[in-house]
């Protein structure tokens, strides 16, 4: 059985921290609105990273 280390546990708190503030769009209605400009969110990008928060216009945030 492989052991567990923080890091592990880092990355699966960031992941859920990431799901929680996507449900919190998807509830205010916000979830396909880029959270910088407020631009459409495009699908293609949605269907690769259903997490996404911003739209393809600021790259950097990625």
């Amino acid at each position: 059985m492989a052991e567990i280390t923080n890091e592990t546990v880092a990355s699966i708190e960031m992941t859920l921290s990431s799901v929680d503030r996507a449900l919190e769009r998807l509830r205010a209605g916000t979830y396909r609105q880029c959270q910088v400009c407020g631009r459409a969110i495009d699908d293609a990008d949605l269907i690769a990273d259903a997490l996404l928060s911003h739209c393809s216009e600021h790259p950097e945030l990625a």
